[in-house]
């Protein structure tokens, strides 16, 4: 029987053209025992369905083209979703949208047969529903005469049901598990009509939604539909005025019309929906969130001390991502984001300056931002910052078609810069809008989606790993060999190792190889230190003289220049930005970070720690005094972060910054950082 394990390996092979079972093997991370087992499961799904076996000839797959043809047209193969193997998490979802659009009462004999289970499994799973459903406000109660039947508000039994069809959606079989709430109820003529209602309004209205959030937004409007409960939604005065100044609320009007026969409350649910799903949004569409936008954008750039060059284009790119992102966020629907914890992993330290730039978005919306929209945010500002690349000519032209949203195709396109540097990239937004564009303009195309085109097309995900990278590299430079003088295969390098030498553990061989290869290593980018690494014992200094601003600057600077980190005319740059900008280097509790940009006479990544005994008047203003000066010399967009953020860790908790201030001695400073 096939399950969630096999299904992803069958999507592997079929949807990425010439690929090796070694590949594959380390993408989806199976042993050699695993992946046969699994293989033979999906030939005998291909033989019940009349489709040829996948073969493997020399290491390499063998896929007829009929499969091929049936995966590329998006086609749900012909499996009967009761031959799966369901995970529990799975059995849990489907429990709930099930329950969501219930027709009759249901009994725990209905969820027996809905996920072919025991009676004693499926108890297990209505616990795991409950607790599910708790976590969201939500109860799920049994009683003789209504069944299972879900009790709290209208808007958390939907969000909830939302998280599950989203969430579903990230998985190999999510869709044939949602499709299977429908088709238990004999609903899926609802699905029918509402795609076909919703791509008739976005036509007519010519709408531009993200691919994927126009999927969810048409399973959410049909399980709502079918669930027909609108008089239980609830609304107060300030969400219905908040949404008919959108100039989307006329359309969530005319679709409403459309769906619910002009069901008050529904106009409202859906004009969210269309907000939460928009491609792009003009500025002067809401003037208040184009306000929200600069204060994010002021608070990173003081929380990381980066000069944001070219503000107009992150503004608008950063408002596309930002209006969606607040309607959800104040309405309470779900995001998920299975790059999470690939993001926080990856993006650790700008994650949390990012978590601490979006105060402003929080104080907005009353509302704490989740993980899930944090690492959306990371990725916008992570892309932003990778675009500061040096141009170079460009041999070979790529087409970006990223259906995510704006965040996602800015990193993807800054981690394909990376790879390929020699490569120009442009985005578009639709595989449709490939077939506009003339095939002479471009020689490959990467895309998260499946795309038509004669040229070559590499899938990929948003967020790539470095083995996915490594395959992708080697996939390209095949093709096109101009492009390889920036890299060599790792499988060959594994291949020569073996000749000469006992690998003990050839996974964890490969990773750190790919890991050792593809690092960031030029010499501007550099590693990350720790501030442990940057405050070092002729860093610090402590004085008792009375020292005007400007001096103060420069005393607490001098390490760094006789480091020669810095130039002297770096520190002329802080003092004259403290002149332009004002007391911005104040960021509280007596603390200043003066720094400069990179350009104006940073040698090398530093930091030097200056306490004054007599507090200091930046500007001479009574209401900055200063006592403890940071001056840090940034090379570029990231190297700082790591020891940034550790002091910044340091600076917010009380005990510290009080240690810190009470410090006497060198040794005391160092003692506090470690």
């Amino acid at each position: 029987m096939f399950d969630q394990r096999s299904y992803k390996l069958f999507e592997e092979i079929t949807r990425h053209g010439q690929t090796t079972v070694s590949e594959v093997m380390r993408k989806v991370n199976l042993s050699e025992r695993q992946f046969y087992y699994d293989l033979e499961k999906i030939n005998d799904a291909l033989k019940s369905v009349d489709m040829p076996p996948i073969k493997i000839v020399n290491a390499d797959f063998i896929v007829d083209n009929k499969v091929k043809k049936l995966v590329k047209s998006g086609t749900i193969l012909d499996f009967n979703i009761h031959k799966f193997i369901l995970s529990e998490e799975d059995r849990v979802f489907l429990i709930y949208l099930y329950t969501f659009i219930r027709k009759e009462p249901v009994s725990n004999y209905h969820y027996q047969l809905l996920t072919s289970v025991s009676k004693n499994t499926s108890l297990s799973d209505v616990k795991r529903v409950k607790k599910l459903c708790m976590e969201w406000n939500v109860e799920l109660v049994y009683s003789r005469s209504d069944g299972y039947h879900l009790v709290g508000g209208e808007s958390a039994k939907r969000g909830l049901a939302f998280y599950c069809i989203d969430y579903l959606l990230t998985q190999p079989l999510g869709k044939e598990i949602i499709f299977l709430a429908l088709k238990t109820w004999e609903q899926e003529e609802d699905l029918v009509l509402t795609q076909n209602i919703i791509n008739e309004f976005i036509e007519e209205n010519n709408i531009y939604l993200v691919k994927t959030r126009k999927t969810e937004m048409i399973l959410h409007l049909t399980f709502i539909r079918v669930r027909n409960k609108s008089e239980e939604l609830l609304f107060n005065e300030y969400e219905k005025q908040l949404l008919q100044r959108q100039s989307l609320f006329k359309y969530g009007k005319k679709l409403a019309h459309a769906l619910f026969d002009g069901a008050e409350n529904e106009i409202y649910y859906v004009t969210i929906q269309l907000l939460t799903a928009l491609e792009k949004v003009e500025l002067t569409e809401n003037p208040s969130l184009e306000e929200l936008t600069v204060q994010i954008i002021d608070a990173f750039e003081k929380n990381t001390l980066l000069p944001i060059e070219n503000k107009d284009y992150l503004k608008q790119s950063l408002y596309n991502h930002l209006v969606p992102a607040f309607f959800r966020i104040t309405f309470g629907i779900p995001l998920v984001n299975p790059l999470t914890s690939r993001i926080k992993t990856k993006y650790a330290d700008l994650f949390q300056f990012v978590k601490r730039s979006l105060a402003p978005l929080s104080m907005w919306t009353g509302k704490k931002i989740s993980e899930e929209e944090i690492g959306y945010f990371t990725l916008h500002f992570g892309g932003y910052l990778e675009k500061d690349r040096k141009a170079i000519k460009k041999q070979v032209n790529a087409l970006i078609v990223c259906s995510n949203g704006v965040s996602s195709s800015i990193m993807l396109r800054a981690q394909l810069q990376e790879m390929f540097p020699d490569v120009s990239f442009s985005r578009v937004n639709t595989a449709e809008q490939i077939k506009a564009i003339p095939v002479s303009s471009y020689d490959l195309v990467f895309s998260t989606i499946e795309v038509d085109s004669i040229k070559p097309v590499y899938t990929v995900k948003p967020l790539l790993s470095q083995v996915e990278k490594n395959y992708l590299i080697q996939a390209v430079t095949s093709k096109f060999p101009s492009l390889s003088h920036h890299h060599f295969s790792v499988d060959q390098l594994m291949e020569l190792i073996r000749k000469h030498a006992e690998i003990k553990d050839e996974k964890k061989l490969f990773s750190e190889l790919v890991d050792l290869i593809h690092q960031k290593n030029t010499e501007t980018r550099g590693n990350k230190p720790m501030l442990s690494d940057l405050l070092t014992e002729d860093m610090i200094q402590f004085t008792d003289k009375e020292l005007g601003w400007k001096e103060a600057i420069s005393t607490a600077a001098q390490p760094l220049v006789e480091a020669n980190k810095v130039q002297k005319r770096y520190v002329s740059a802080m003092v004259k930005k403290v002149e332009e900008v004002g007391t911005y280097i104040h960021i509280g509790n007596g603390i200043a970070i003066p720094h400069a940009r990179p350009e104006e006479g940073v040698n090398q990544i530093g930091m030097s720690f200056l306490r004054t005994t007599t507090p200091v008047k930046l500007l001479d203003k009574e209401e900055h005094k200063i006592d403890i000066f940071i001056c840090l010399a940034a090379i570029d967009n990231e190297a700082h972060l790591k020891a940034l953020s550790h002091l910044t860790r340091i600076l917010g908790d009380k005990t510290a910054l009080k240690a810190l201030k009470d410090a006497k001695t060198t040794e005391d400073v160092i003692k506090i950082i470690k």
